[in-house]
């Protein structure tokens, strides 16, 4: 009774206020280089949903470093070469390869036991799974994942984002599933910057794609233009270059209702109508802020207000505040490089 209890309740288990379409999965995932094919990352998001209780015990229960209790793992599995294994069954249907498609499950399953991935920490792999088995008829799979792959898959200590599964599993697209990926794990801080070199990498892009309007209109265009249409987040991009370098920045977009937006916006303009006004801008530059502000701008935004009123507060010699205050964030709203955080060489986060 008490065993049937416990599964009952790690089942359940779920961060407060999220729908079960959304799936939870570590930042390393999200940045992992490997050259994965759409396939490939839809048999990565069925072990990552099958992963799902663990990782929520360890967003809502979890002491920082604290081990993970054995009954939230999957059970372990047999040695293989690169050493110990846990095993997790999916069902057949639950990888969205079409009916009567086993023979291709099959091929792409072989195909990640040799598929190399690297994670943000540098941890490699010879393949994404150790093995599987699959017999002929069956409506189960049992994926084999060394113990290290495991643990790697559930490191939320580096940071952890949710998408929709849902909304992921109609894409066609392999490059727009990535995208996708990485502008969810950024929504809460309006969008990132990444080097060209930096994403080419992480995306696995080959050399069709040394021409930068390839990549622009073959991978970022196509997913910019689908997932406006079509889902609630999606993402504007500029590029830069710097020192001969490319940098490529994304701006996250939400889409809300018209009442949400304005009651989110105008708490945020209260709050930065006073730090302005006690920096020293008058009337007229704050009202020209705020008709350049959009809603996806407020958090970043306002970390920009912060760090400003601690410069002036700092430095009692300028003289015309407001004209200071109206100079640094008309360079802050024309460069959007100023107000995201970098996506370093090693995907840190």
């Amino acid at each position: 009774m008490k065993e049937n209890s416990k599964k009952k309740h790690i089942k359940g288990l779920r961060p407060e206020g999220h729908p079960k379409d959304e799936i939870y999965q570590v930042n390393g995932v999200v940045y992992l280089e490997s050259d994965l094919k759409l396939a490939h990352l839809r048999i990565l998001m069925a072990i990552i949903n099958r992963l799902q209780n663990a990782i929520h015990y360890k967003i809502t229960r979890a002491r920082r470093n604290s081990s993970l209790p054995a009954a939230y793992l999957p059970p372990k599995g047999e040695i293989c070469n690169f050493g110990p294994t846990r095993t997790i069954e999916i069902q057949v249907k639950d990888f969205h390869m079409g009916r009567n498609n086993g023979a291709r499950l099959r091929l792409y399953l072989s195909e990640l036991q040799t598929t190399h991935c690297i994670f943000p920490d540098k941890s490699r792999f010879a393949g994404l799974i150790a093995g599987f088995t699959f017999p002929a008829y069956s409506t189960t799979v049992k994926i084999h994942l060394l113990d290290k792959m495991v643990s790697r898959l559930l490191l939320t200590e580096e940071g952890y984002s949710y998408y929709s599964h849902s909304s992921a599993l109609t894409l066609t697209n392999k490059y727009t599933v990535r995208l996708y990926w990485m502008i969810c794990s950024w929504r809460g801080k309006g969008g990132f910057v990444i080097t060209l070199d930096n994403f080419k990498r992480i995306l696995s892009l080959s050399e069709a794609y040394d021409r930068f309007d390839n990549i622009v209109n073959r991978v970022i265009r196509p997913a910019q233009q689908e997932l406006q249409e079509k889902f609630p987040i999606w993402f504007l991009f500029k590029t830069y270059d710097t020192a001969g370098h490319k940098r490529l920045v994304f701006k996250v977009k939400i889409r809300l209702s018209e009442e949400e937006r304005n009651r989110k916006t105008n708490e945020a303009r209260d709050i930065c109508f006073g730090l302005l006004s006690e920096m020293g801008a008058m009337p007229d530059t704050i009202s020209g802020i705020f008709r350049r502000l959009e809603y996806e701008d407020l958090k970043p935004f306002m970390n920009k207000l912060v760090e400003l009123s601690g410069y002036i507060k700092n430095n009692p010699s300028i003289r015309d505040r407001d004209s200071y205050i109206h100079a640094s964030l008309d360079q802050w709203f024309e460069d959007w490089t100023l107000r995201y955080q970098e996506l370093s060489e090693d995907q840190e986060k």
